[in-house]
């Protein structure tokens, strides 16, 4: 190995395991500024993207530098195309989480017995799909190549919690123009949220390619 290599490495790898560490923690205050209607947990969202674009950045900087002076090759090589992807999806969420903070309303001044599903399914959502990435992250470190068949098992639990929110706001009687924005935004909250999910799932398939050299087919999305 060259010079210095395995130090570079190691501290990309450092700063990805960080950058996934405060995305997880972005998705969790994001779900509880939607859920519960919390203004410390709005900032604490934007706050943790800020941070988590810093990381974005550096890292792709960090793969710059790798390649031009160390131009690795075999397994290094592929833990760095690997963390180069990974950097993307764990950014996209931490995004997604951001998107969902923005749309925390409370609920119409009417009670209904639709808004605890769709806020129980929203809340198990944010809460998996943090978990999700912990996961994918934790997955990164030990170079563990099975762990898209556990994240693909999770996202499938996610992509349900989304269509029982869909299903739920399609019966609704939307007529009212106030519940109308308010289901309208829960839709979206639900589609972000699945979208993390998404990315921890393309988070374990950039493992499995870097620990295997098998490439599979992630997911794009935003």
């Amino acid at each position: 190995m060259r010079e210095g290599l395995q130090d570079e490495l190691d501290e990309l790898c450092g700063g990805l395991q960080e950058e996934g560490r405060i995305t997880a923690h972005a998705v969790g205050e994001a779900t509880r500024a939607l859920v519960d209607w919390s203004v410390e947990a709005f900032e604490a969202t934007l706050a943790a993207e800020t941070e988590v674009k810093h990381h974005y950045h550096q890292t792709e900087q960090r793969v710059e530098t790798i390649i031009a002076r160390q131009a690795p090759v075999a397994s290094d090589l592929r833990l760095v195309l690997a963390a180069l992807h990974i950097n993307r999806s764990v950014e996209r969420a931490a995004h997604n989480a951001a998107r969902v903070a923005h749309l925390a309303t409370p609920p119409p001044r009417r009670a209904l017995v639709e808004e605890a599903v769709i806020t129980d399914a929203l809340r198990a959502m944010g809460e998996r799909g943090a978990e999700m990435i912990r996961t994918a992250m934790d997955a990164f470190e030990r170079r563990d190549a099975n762990a898209t068949r556990l994240l693909s098992t999770l996202d499938e639990l996610v992509d349900r919690e989304n269509e029982k929110i869909a299903d739920t706001i399609l019966a609704i009687d939307i007529a009212d123009p106030e519940l109308r924005q308010w289901a309208s935004r829960m839709l979206f909250a639900g589609r972000w949220l699945e979208r993390v999910g998404d990315h921890a799932v393309n988070v374990a398939e950039r493992v499995t390619y870097m620990v295997t050299g098998e490439a599979s087919q992630p997911g794009d999305g935003a």
